[in-house]
Order: C-alpha cells, then sequence, then structure tokens
C-alpha cells in the first residue's frame, strides 16, 4: 500500500480546495451535532440538578387567608405529610428614587427564619440576609433592574412610604425570569411584612413535602391539606405542584431541544451529501486512474481502500476541528440559558453521550455516506474505465434518459438541454440532494407552523378574555362597592365582581383528583357575563336560562375522573355547606391562571 498511500497524500495535499471544502462540510455538521445535543444534555441535567440542590417542595400552596405558626405546623399530623414550612409573598409597587414618575410592580418575599430554611432553599451570593429595615434583592432582579447593594427601594406602604436599604444579593431557585415578564424580587424580614398588612406572626403560603412521593400521592395529599383547612375557615388559592427529582421549566426546555436536535441531523445529513457528491466527483475525475490500478494487479477491495481512506481522513480533520468547538459551544450557550432560569454553571462540562455521537458522525457517517460511490467506483472494469466512460457514462441508455432528453430538447435551448441531461445523468446523487433539501424545508416549515400555532392559539384563548386584570382578595367584599371604586380609577371601562371559594368536590361520595393546581375551586360569575368565553369542548357554556345549579368543568378533570356530561358532582364547601351541581360542559383549560371550575350561583 506504500504507493497508494502516497497516493491518497497526493490527492488530499495538492487538492487543497476540495479537501477544505469536505473537511468543512462534514465539521460543520459534525459541530450541529456536538453542540445541539451537548446543550440538550447540559442544560437538562444542569436545571435538574440546580432544582435537586435546594431540596424542592412538593406542594407549594397559596391560601386566601393567612395562618399562624402552630396551624400550619398541625398539618403534619396529616398522614403522609412530612413537613411544611410557612412564608409569606405579596405584590407590591416599588421606586429606585423619589423623583421617579411611575411605580413597579415588584414581589416581596419574608421567609420564617432565612438563616434555617427547610424547603425551596434560597442563596445567600453577597452582603448578608435581611435584617430590620434591610432587605434583599434576588441577583437576577438586581442583574436586570440594575439595582445594586447599598441602593434604597422605597417601597409604597400604608401611611408613608419610606427607603429601605438593599444589604444583600439572594438567588432564588423558582422566580420568573424579568426577562420574560417576571416582577422584580425582593426579600424582608417576616416582622417587616406588617408594614403591608400581614399580621403578625401570620402567613400566606405554605411549602409542603410528602412521603412517599409521587405525583398521584402529592394531589392526594393536597386535597387532604385543603379539606384539613376548609374545615378551620382557611380558603385555598392555589397549589403548585412540583417533581422533586426534575427541574419546572424540564418539559418547556426538552421540548425545544428536541427540535434544535433534529435541525442538528438534517444539517449532518447535509454534509453527508456534500461528501457523496465530493467522493463522486473525485472517482468521476480519477476513473482513468483507477483503470490503471486495476490494470496492474489491483482489486476493487484495494481500489476501495484507498478512496475510504481518503474520506476517513476527511472524518478525522473534521472530527479535529468540530469537537472542541462544539464542547465549547454547548458549555458556553448552557451557561447563558441557564442563567435565565437563575441557575449557576461556571464549572467547564461537556456531555459524554454528545462526543460519542460527534465521533460516529465525523467517522462512521462520512465513510458509510461514501461507500456507494466508492464501491460503484471500484467495480468498474479496465475496459471501460480505460474507455474514460465513467460514472455516469451511459447516460441514454435507458428509456427514462432518453424521455428526458427528447423533452429537454423541445422546450429548452440547448445550454439547459445540457444541464439538464447532467442532472439526470447521476441519478443517486440527485436523489439524495433532493431529499435532504426536502427534508429541511419540511423542517423549516415545521418550525414555522408550529410557532405560528403556538402564538395563534395564545391569540385565541387571550381574545377569549374580555378583560386585562385580575384583582384577588384575601376577604369577600362587597361586590356593588367594589365594581364602583374599580370604575372611578381613570382609565377603567367596567369591571365585574365573580365570588370564588374553595371546597371539595366529590362525586358518589368519593373525592375527585385535582388536575389543574385549583382543584375544588369554583368561581360564581354574574347571570349573561361574556367576559370569559372558554373553549367548550362537550356540552356547553352558561346561559342565563340555567335554572338550576349547574357547572362547566375543565376537560381534565373530567378524563381523570371519568365525568361526562350530565353527570353530577357534589361540591363541599366547609362551613357554607355541600350541594349538587349538574355537568352541562367541558372547556379547555391552557394553563394554570384558568378558571378552574366555574359555576352558577343560586
Amino acid at each position: 500500500m506504500g504507493v497508494l498511500w502516497d497516493k491518497v497524500r497526493f490527492d488530499l495535499w495538492h487538492r487543497k480546495a476540495r479537501t477544505l471544502l469536505a473537511v468543512l462540510s462534514i465539521a460543520a455538521g459534525v459541530f450541529a451535532i456536538g453542540a445541539m445535543f451537548g446543550l440538550a444534555d447540559q442544560m437538562l441535567s444542569g436545571m435538574n440538578e440546580a432544582h435537586q440542590s435546594v431540596n424542592p417542595s412538593h406542594l407549594n400552596i397559596i391560601l386566601r387567608r393567612p395562618i399562624d405558626r402552630e396551624t400550619a405546623a398541625a398539618l403534619t399530623d396529616i398522614p403522609g405529610v412530612v413537613g411544611v414550612e410557612p412564608l409569606n409573598i405579596a405584590t407590591v409597587r416599588y421606586k429606585t428614587a423619589p423623583d421617579q414618575a411611575e411605580w413597579q410592580a415588584a414581589t416581596i418575599v419574608a421567609r420564617d427564619d432565612f438563616e434555617n430554611q427547610t424547603f425551596d432553599h434560597l442563596e445567600l451570593k453577597a452582603g448578608e440576609w435581611p435584617i430590620d429595615t434591610r432587605i434583599a434583592v434576588e441577583r437576577i432582579t438586581s442583574s436586570h433592574y440594575g439595582i445594586a447593594m447599598g441602593d434604597e427601594i422605597i417601597f409604597e406602604v400604608e401611611g408613608t412610604d419610606r427607603a429601605f436599604p438593599v444589604a444583600g444579593l439572594i438567588r432564588h431557585p423558582f422566580v420568573p425570569p424579568p426577562q420574560f415578564g417576571g416582577n422584580a424580587y425582593f426579600f424582608v424580614e417576616q416582622s417587616m411584612m406588617a408594614r403591608f398588612g400581614f399580621p403578625e406572626g401570620q402567613f400566606i403560603q405554605l411549602l409542603v413535602q410528602v412521603e412517599p412521593y409521587s405525583e398521584a400521592y402529592a394531589r392526594d395529599r393536597a386535597a387532604a391539606i385543603k379539606e384539613e383547612l376548609a374545615q378551620q375557615g382557611v380558603g385555598v388559592s392555589l397549589v403548585l405542584y412540583q417533581e422533586p427529582d426534575r427541574h419546572w421549566g424540564y418539559d418547556t426546555v426538552l421540548g425545544i431541544t428536541v427540535v434544535l436536535q433534529i435541525l442538528a441531523v438534517v444539517s449532518l445529513l447535509t454534509s453527508v451529501v456534500i461528501v457523496i457528491n465530493t467522493t463522486t466527483a473525485l472517482i468521476t475525475q480519477q476513473t482513468d486512474q483507477i483503470g490503471v490500478i486495476k490494470a496492474l494487479g489491483g482489486t476493487t477491495r484495494v481500489v476501495a481502500r484507498v478512496y475510504l481512506a481518503g474520506v476517513l481522513i476527511f472524518g478525522l480533520l473534521a472530527l479535529l476541528v468540530a469537537l472542541p468547538a462544539g464542547m465549547l459551544m454547548a458549555f458556553l450557550t448552557t451557561r447563558q440559558l441557564l442563567l435565565l432560569f437563575n441557575i449557576d454553571y461556571d464549572v467547564f462540562r461537556f456531555s459524554t453521550r454528545a462526543v460519542v455521537w460527534q465521533s460516529l458522525a465525523a467517522i462512521v457517517a462520512p465513510l458509510l455516506a461514501a461507500l456507494w460511490p466508492v464501491m460503484r467506483g471500484a467495480a468498474i472494469s479496465v475496459r471501460e474505465a480505460l474507455a474514460s466512460y465513467g460514472l455516469g457514462g451511459d447516460f441514454g441508455s435507458s428509456r427514462l434518459d432518453r424521455s428526458i432528453e427528447r423533452l429537454a430538447e423541445r422546450v429548452m435551448p440547448s445550454p439547459y438541454t445540457i444541464a439538464l441531461g447532467n442532472m439526470f445523468r447521476r441519478k443517486g446523487r440527485l436523489l439524495l440532494t433532493q431529499l435532504v433539501l426536502i427534508l429541511a424545508g419540511t423542517m423549516f416549515l415545521m418550525v414555522l407552523t408550529l410557532s405560528s400555532s403556538m402564538t395563534h392559539t395564545l391569540d385565541t384563548e387571550l381574545d377569549r378574555r374580555n378583560y386585562d386584570l385580575r384583582l384577588f382578595f384575601f376577604q369577600p367584599h362587597r361586590s356593588d362597592r367594589m365594581a364602583d371604586l374599580i370604575e372611578r380609577f381613570p382609565g377603567v371601562l367596567s369591571a365585574e365582581p365573580w365570588y370564588s371559594v374553595s371546597g371539595t368536590v366529590l362525586r358518589e361520595g368519593e373525592e375527585m383528583e385535582d388536575t389543574g393546581g385549583l382543584g375544588a375551586e369554583l368561581f360564581g360569575i354574574p347571570a349573561g357575563s361574556d367576559t370569559y368565553q372558554p373553549l367548550i369542548i362537550t356540552g356547553r357554556w352558561l346561559s342565563p336560562d340555567d335554572t338550576g345549579r349547574v357547572a362547566v368543568i375543565s376537560r381534565e378533570t373530567a378524563e381523570f375522573n371519568d365525568l361526562a356530561v350530565g353527570d353530577t358532582i357534589t361540591v363541599d364547601l366547609g362551613d357554607l355547606g355541600a350541594a349538587d351541581f349538574e355537568v352541562i360542559g367541558t372547556y379547555q383549560a391552557l394553563s394554570l391562571i384558568h378558571i378552574s371550575e366555574p359555576t352558577r350561583p343560586y
């Protein structure tokens, strides 16, 4: 193989442009594989690791009115509830300077003991924990809004607005990213919550863990907690569920990364086609050399080894370029994207799976791609090779070739006829090229269609809501007075009061499964209201002509509990008593902020 290896080196070195094109084309696909597969692995694993490190709660329960520590601690007497940590959270308005014209929305959080947290651990990044009138700012709030330690924040409180110095920088594991509309987050000592209307020693939110954990058992224990609190006259506004081993944004990121991985594979297929075309062109150009090698005693295997060795070198050179570049891109992109989820990712890592896929993509994929043109060229006879027919030299021998040639001669000028003949001269290459172009076009349309579909779905859902703002009150108020008060504000066209109450929904005495986080949250709406018109799946929506107790429930609740239009459910509202409701329809709920169980009050 000494002389033949000299030929391989000669072809690679003296055809530098072709070698560079082949190496870069393979490297592009291999880089895409490494970057996208590495990004997916590191993003998902990084999110889960960060989530698990904070000892996440299984249930995040927001109450309708505050409770004291003793009431919260007593919930651990419920079988399966192994821990309850109370805290406070409230929406406030703030300024960073007295002369600032507009107030900004913010969320304040107060833990019972910042230095001895049980669940959803906050991390002190700089400065000190909130104490007395010194507060702390969430770190991505600090970065996004330009609020630094030492600045003063003016909160709108009852009485005189007051400035509070920022003395700490805290990482909150579950804060909504400000880039996507999340509020600014601040942290205050529990005693300061009295300034915002919270009674001393009272809490509005509970973090709960259950054992043994399963999604079904967590929902079951949430229902038990709701029932226990309802007996004490405490309603539940919202229950958020989270898995202990999986980050809350895992499914969203997984869907995005799957699309990116598919696009990376398409990129690799494009590189493969270029390898096929390059190899085919090389063998066509060197058909006479193949004839000489065979005339001197070379076999088909020897010829194939020569050209496959060249392709292997293409792949190894491409891997040398793409492997470090893909690893670096995956790490840097992961680090940047994880910051959106408030997760640190500072130590360089790489995905072993991505490295394996890159190696296979750089070595195996080009060899498999080149195998067909190489074996076809290596199998050519000495006579055919020396006669300079080459690959594709038999064009015109088939009926299809002759039909294409005759048609082209009739309707096309000569240059286009020649071009069309050259295109069909190598039908296999034409087919592969078209396949990749079709696949790439299909993926492009899929991505655009998916984006358009999601946007249209969200726009349609928002169009069903004929309101711009929802206000929740911890205590009941006179509906006519509240509506009149709100309509006095400049810019408010109308206000519609709804009544909501938490309870337990039963079917034939058996408690139904909570599917939407709100579970047995009932909303009573005025007769004839068009403020919200949900997407009805079965049955119908509420009508002013309804004369009995009727309800429309979410499709998920109906499916989980095998309910259908015409069935009767019992709603136990604790101190308010229980009543039967006929299910007249089911609707599609798209998010947790949807109405859970709308009913007509009678």
